[in-house]
């Protein structure tokens, strides 16, 4: 099962598994640390969203690593970058709900109180993001990693492991999956939070399947565009759910006129609607992406020659 192409040994293919790993490490933490310089420079929607989507790419990365070397070695940069991606979270709110509202303006122009509101917040909110960037440099996240390469390098070298670390790497996936997968089973349609954590752990799981795909040689490019897909639907009610969150906490304040708001919340809440209905009618799709449908017995890592590696 866990032999390469050419019946290579387990040494072997914990050779090539080291090798993935350590590239992939490699290329997260340059990914982080390119868009944090972006971010402190442009301080704009897609720059945001952009460090965002490598924090959690990093954070997955870790957690594939605890399969590895024990989890308190991890823990510190893990809790400190969970710490950071949350600090993003209401001017990502904001950029949501701006975006939205200019798609809007042209065909409601009633609506420019409201853009301007929001433009004002989303300035309010750049100046702490920014000095947040600012913040998370490299210097701590190089240190990190440099002790996480030599614990990795340390447990795939040694012959006296008693576990096959490809296996603790696929319990992780299937633990992953299960949870996604009891998360749509209790889909509740009237609570839209269940919608929202089942997209949050399927997040989760998206970014470890992306992370060891050159393993997994039954994931092809295609399911990667459909996961992606099936979690833009779900994306896409959250981010309604967020604009009508911050609707009703304006008309709360009476601070705008309030018929121009009702009107633009009854838009926003058949929005939802046609939402929903479009993902629930999808939802059963996430049960094609594990195993993958591709090919029997595909939920394993297949090594190919460690020369080729």
């Amino acid at each position: 099962m866990w032999k390469d192409d050419h019946g290579g040994s387990l040494a072997a293919n914990r050779s090539v598994l080291r090798e993935h790993l350590l590239e992939s490490l490699k290329e997260r933490t340059r990914d982080y640390l390119k868009a944090l310089k972006r971010c402190r420079k442009r301080r704009s929607e897609q720059a945001v969203h952009q460090l965002r989507v490598q924090m959690r790419r990093l954070l997955a990365m870790f957690e594939i690593l605890t399969c590895l070397i024990p989890r308190e070695q991890l823990q510190k940069a893990q809790k400190k970058l969970k710490k950071r991606l949350d600090g993003f979270d209401e001017l990502r709110d904001t950029h949501v709900q701006l975006l939205y509202t200019a798609g809007m303006l042209r065909n409601r122009p009633e609506l420019k109180p409201l853009y301007k509101k929001l433009q004002r917040r989303e300035e309010r909110l750049l100046t702490p993001a920014a000095k947040r960037a600012g913040n998370l440099g490299g210097g701590w996240i190089d240190r990190a990693v440099g002790k996480v390469k030599k614990q990795v390098k340390l447990a795939l070298s040694s012959h006296s492991v008693r576990y096959d670390p490809a296996e603790k790497i696929l319990e992780l996936m299937e633990t992953s999956f299960k949870r996604v997968a009891n998360l749509r089973r209790h889909i509740d349609p009237k609570d839209l939070t269940t919608i929202h954590r089942t997209r949050i752990a399927f997040k989760q799981f998206r970014y470890l399947v992306e992370l060891l795909q050159p393993l997994l040689p039954a994931v092809k490019p295609r399911q990667l565009v459909a996961m992606d897909n099936y979690q833009t639907m779900m994306g896409d009610i959250q981010d309604i759910e967020v604009m009508i969150g911050g609707l009703e906490a304006l008309l709360q304040k009476k601070k705008l006129r309030r018929a121009p708001l009702l009107r633009f919340g009854d838009v926003l809440m058949r929005r939802r609607e046609l939402l929903v209905e479009a993902y629930l009618d999808e939802a059963d799709e996430l049960f094609t992406f594990w195993p993958p449908a591709q090919a029997e017995h595909s939920s394993t890592l297949e090594f190919p020659s460690a020369h080729a590696a």
